[in-house]
């Protein structure tokens, strides 16, 4: 007989960085409705509508993303449907709770950085010295030239770094799939100038690391410091409002932008739909009348000279 939670249960059907997003989000929700931590994997087996429907109204007032809060809606749906199925709930709270719809969101959400952004944002960067400042590059550099989740780049070790190839392997992303990112000349030098101060002996790439330029690898970079990074950095360049997730469309925009099949885009980014791709597909007005003004029918003068053979 299982002593394991329904949270628990839940959390260990998900992939390692799946598992880390939602023990974060769940972690957050306990905060806004003041949970012990020690009693949160209990608390989220009980949330019945009541709960529910306030935990979704604290969210929306934290400005939490529609896609965050139908996330960590559907988790705590699932979990507590895994404490009526363990016989700790019952069936008919489980179809209360279900009943909540999904909050809609618009297919444009979120704001990819231009290109004179992204450029100003690393030549404030490169102003920072010592092991912090070659960390904070390192991080930029990797979202936006491989477009990695904030849970995918928390959870890279060293082993997943290929010098030789200039690849970093991702295990086991969102849906449990692994993918191979090819690094850019420019990540890779980041990535070189980071390593040099690290060392490369095993543990975390991306390290914890203290203001001071104290350094243990043997702990990762959270999550949670990711975002308020970001968050941090792109304020000193006057961009307010924006998240990690913003440079991942920052990444997918400026493939489509560079005329990069979508197809390709979509495995780029580790999507299994392509679908989902175009969500993030951030190319406006200009780029429509650029395409617009390249369509024509009339053959070149190769084409026009070339004899027909009978």
């Amino acid at each position: 007989m299982t002593t394991a939670t329904p949270y628990a249960l839940y959390l260990s059907r998900l992939a390692p960085n799946s598992r880390r997003s939602i023990e974060s989000q769940m972690r957050s929700i306990g905060r806004l409705m003041d949970w012990p931590d020690t009693v949160i994997d209990i608390r989220l087996s009980s949330v019945d509508y009541q709960q529910a429907m306030q935990i979704r109204a604290l969210l929306i007032h934290e400005q939490w993303s529609a896609r965050s809060i139908n996330r960590a809606m559907t988790a705590i749906k699932n979990i507590v449907k895994v404490a009526a199925l363990m016989g700790k709930s019952d069936m008919q709270q489980v179809a209360h709770i279900s009943s909540i719809a999904n909050m809609k969101h618009g297919a444009h959400q979120g704001n990819p950085l231009t290109v004179k952004q992204v450029n100003a944002l690393f030549e404030r960067l490169a102003k920072a010295k010592g092991a912090y400042g070659l960390r904070t590059l390192a991080i930029f550099a990797l979202f936006l030239g491989t477009g990695l989740r904030r849970s995918e780049l928390a959870a890279l070790s060293m082993a997943d770094y290929d010098r030789l190839n200039s690849t970093i392997t991702v295990i086991a992303g969102k849906g449990n799939k692994s993918r191979v990112l090819f690094l850019p000349n420019w990540v890779e030098q980041h990535i070189s100038a980071w390593l040099k101060l690290r060392s490369r002996q095993e543990g975390w790439l991306i390290c914890k690391c203290y203001i001071s330029g104290k350094l243990d690898v043997t702990q990762p970079v959270s999550s949670d410091t990711l975002y308020r990074l970001v968050k941090d950095r792109l304020i000193d360049i006057g961009i307010s409002g924006a998240s990690p997730h913003d440079l991942r469309r920052t990444f997918i925009t400026r493939l489509l932008e560079q005329n990069v099949d979508i197809n390709t885009v979509r495995q780029m980014a580790g999507h299994a739909d392509i679908s989902t791709t175009t969500i993030y597909d951030k190319r406006g007005d200009a780029f429509m009348r650029e395409a617009a003004s390249a369509l024509n029918y009339v053959p070149t003068p190769k084409q026009r000279g070339r004899r027909r053979r009978c």
